[in-house]
């Protein structure tokens, strides 16, 4: 099946119900808003070693997005809406399309987790919500389904690279860790002497 004939099964058709295009927009636009919001949390709240895997993490989602840019260039995409093909619901500037920066993003914390102790559970459930995001935007016309394919490979050189850099980035890691110990140290500080009376 052809890139444009899955598009034209996945997308949708006029007069979506605004219900129906209000869950498409939260899922296509604002659901990775979420994922700096989660990895403060973790971070915030992580052990030592926890946090020195979330760096990894995010050195394999800024390689993927790396590479993503890389594609796009060498190789650009048009949008559907660009070949005027089906019904685009959500406003996007008419640059390439492939590989989805939001499903390599989404697809980058999955595999990366995946290479990790700690949070290798969040693997899983992370690729489908890519996948769902992913959908989410060839529902709403912005996207091909083949660009959220193209993501899948991106985001697995992400992850590996990241993976494979992880102990020539220690002594990066590891000044970061550091930063971040004094600055809890002080902030610590900061709130014991208010506290007191």
């Amino acid at each position: 099946m052809d890139n444009t004939h899955l598009f034209e099964l996945l997308n949708a058709g006029p007069g979506l119900a605004p219900t129906q295009l209000l869950l498409a927009v939260l899922l296509a636009k604002w659901l990775i808003v979420a994922v700096p919001v989660v990895m403060a949390w973790a971070w915030v709240c992580g052990s030592l070693s926890a946090r020195a895997e979330l760096l990894e993490i995010l050195l394999a989602v800024l390689l993927a997005l790396a590479v993503a840019q890389i594609v796009a260039l060498v190789w650009p995409q048009p949008r559907p809406f660009t070949l005027h093909l089906g019904t685009q619901y959500l406003a996007h500037a008419d640059d390439p399309g492939l590989p989805s920066d939001h499903v390599t993003v989404f697809w980058s914390l999955a595999l990366s987790a995946l290479l990790t102790r700690r949070f290798a559970p969040w693997g899983f459930p992370l690729l489908a919500v890519g996948l769902t995001v992913g959908w989410s935007r060839v529902y709403l016309g912005v996207h091909f389904p083949y660009d959220i394919f193209a993501a899948l490979p991106v985001a697995l050189a992400g992850a590996l690279a990241a993976h494979g850099l992880r102990r020539r980035a220690a002594a990066g890691f590891t000044r970061l860790l550091d930063y971040d110990d004094r600055w809890r140290s002080a902030v610590g500080g900061w709130f014991r002497r208010l506290r007191r009376p």
